[in-house]
């Protein structure tokens, strides 16, 4: 377990073996029995946490499907991929961020609704998915960040002067909420955010990680406190979170144009809790915000969905979003 990843458990395990070391031979063996439940515990935390550091599958990379070009942008020394057919800078842009695990490819069957609708589409990659080259570690702030220099460089090219809109699906959503945040230079473009079974909170990932693992409830605060000292251990300052409260909206990020959530019913992967922090958020906040819980979506495997596109077109058209 050499793994960038796993260097907390390494850590852990050679602190406890040079401590046994010294307990065996210059103060009392019998310390090494007694302390062992102690040991085994912590080791099994510590290995929990990396293994929290979870990576995406790698896929076969894949030539871009019929009518699509793919372009790379270099960040950090990582090709930052994404998906698109020719640009036509008089239109506005349709920016569509896929899932964990899943590809920008996926995207395709959503793209339809956005190019009928008369914008140019670009689909974007995440880090180690879809054919994309490994990392050591990944976390969803790199992708933040590619995103966040891709959204730099779209400006400059002209793409964004008809204002943008993003779809994100599940994490794409956490993602699509943080580069969207106030504060942000090519946010000022922003005209609308569409959210399909989002993740609004790490914290929740990270609970549900810890029931995975089979750790008791009551460590799961300590563990994301941990997890998140862990995570900034590995990660430059630039990549660097505070707190925990960070990891979750409105502090992860909360949008100020126009904002859509449509939210499986059934979501077997996320649950309720993302949907309902989104919701409440909104609420309290008093923003543009519009929602449906749909019955006829699942949360994965929708690139067709007839109920959640005519939603989607019944709110751009509400939010004067069309332009075709």
């Amino acid at each position: 377990m050499f793994s960038r990843r796993y260097l907390a458990f390494n850590k852990h395990v050679v602190f406890w073996l040079a401590s046994i070391l010294i307990c065996w031979l210059y103060l009392e063996p019998l310390l090494v029995l007694v302390a062992l439940p102690f040991i085994l515990i912590d080791l099994w935390l510590a290995l929990c946490l990396c293994l929290m550091f979870r990576m995406p599958v790698m896929r076969e990379d894949k030539n871009p499907p019929h009518g699509w070009s793919s372009e790379t942008l270099v960040v950090d020394s990582y090709p930052v991929r994404w998906l698109s057919k020719t640009i036509d800078i008089e239109k506005p842009l349709a920016i569509l961020i896929h899932g964990w695990n899943s590809t920008a490819a996926n995207m395709i069957g959503r793209s339809k609704l956005y190019e009928d609708s008369g914008y140019n589409v670009l689909l974007f990659e995440m880090r180690a998915h879809g054919g994309n080259q490994s990392v050591d570690h990944w976390a969803a702030m790199h992708i933040c960040h590619d995103l966040e220099t891709a959204l730099s460089l779209f400006n400059q090219r002209g793409w964004l002067e008809n204002g943008f809109i993003i779809h994100g699906h599940s994490l794409g959503g956490f993602v699509a909420q943080r580069v969207l945040r106030p504060g942000i230079k090519t946010s000022i473009y922003g005209q609308g955010l569409i959210l399909e079974s989002p993740v609004t909170s790490y914290e929740y990932i990270n609970n549900r990680s810890c029931e995975y693992l089979r750790i008791p409830k009551f460590l799961h605060k300590m563990m994301i406190r941990r997890l998140l000292k862990y995570y900034n251990e590995l990660n430059s300052i630039q990549y660097s979170i505070k707190s925990v409260q960070d990891l979750s909206i409105p502090n992860w990020g909360l949008p100020s144009c126009p904002t859509l959530l449509v939210q499986a019913e059934h979501d077997s992967t996320l649950g309720e809790r993302h949907a309902k922090l989104l919701i409440d958020v909104h609420q309290s906040c008093k923003s543009t915000f519009e929602y449906h819980i749909v019955d006829a979506l699942k949360h994965a495997n929708e690139a067709n969905n007839t109920v959640r596109d005519q939603l989607i077109r019944e709110w751009m058209d509400g939010q004067s979003l069309f332009f075709a």
